[in-house]
């Protein structure tokens, strides 16, 4: 009788054990969890934030005074590359 009290309390031990590192390992499991959702959050912040800035830096004013600013002007003439007969081809006017 004495051993079959002794092998109950030993199962009903590992099982509360059992239970409480079960439990233990979901809680860290659920911070870990949070904390990456916070990160997403950041990261799609600052992804919204740089496409807004690509957006501004490559509208054409933008670009335009940029380049006056290194000191660039309009060109005269536009000119198209000949694959073909590898020479480069001007037209007159805009």
């Amino acid at each position: 009788m004495v051993p079959f009290a002794w092998l109950c309390v030993a199962i009903v031990l590992g099982s509360m054990a059992a239970v409480l590192i079960l439990n233990t390992t979901m809680a860290s499991g659920a911070y870990e969890r949070r904390d990456l959702k916070i990160e997403i959050a950041s990261l799609h912040q600052e992804r919204a934030s740089l496409v807004t800035q690509l957006e501004s830096n490559s509208s054409p004013q933008f670009l335009a005074n940029e380049a006056a600013d290194m000191g660039m002007v309009p060109a005269e003439t536009l000119g198209f590359v000949s694959l073909k007969d590898a020479v480069v081809l001007e037209s007159e006017g805009q």
